[in-house]
């Protein structure tokens, strides 16, 4: 089974995405034509255990695009706001 580590080269997965987890890469980033190409011929010339630890490395990455971890950063993010907002409104 092949798993395509390949985006495409613009701000969110340059950002976001296609970034470094514990210092190794998780995928290629392309933009053009030839640009996949190479993505591609380097991926298909891994030995299987670098794939397959490239992959692990990207499902780590992805943990942190999750529904919890968005509800979690977004509610610590909010907490004080929200607090502010509470004691002035709403405490008596």
């Amino acid at each position: 089974c092949l798993n395509w580590y390949i985006a495409h080269n613009s701000a969110g997965p340059k950002m976001d995405i296609v970034v470094d987890q514990d210092g190794e890469k998780t995928g290629f980033l392309a933009s053009s034509v030839q640009e996949y190409a190479i993505a591609m011929t380097n991926v298909l010339k891994m030995p299987r255990e670098q794939r397959l630890h490239m992959a692990m490395l990207a499902r780590k990455r992805a943990t942190s695009f999750s529904v919890e971890q968005f509800d979690k950063s977004f509610k610590s993010a909010m907490s004080s706001i929200l607090d502010q907002i509470k004691s002035k409104y709403c405490d008596n």
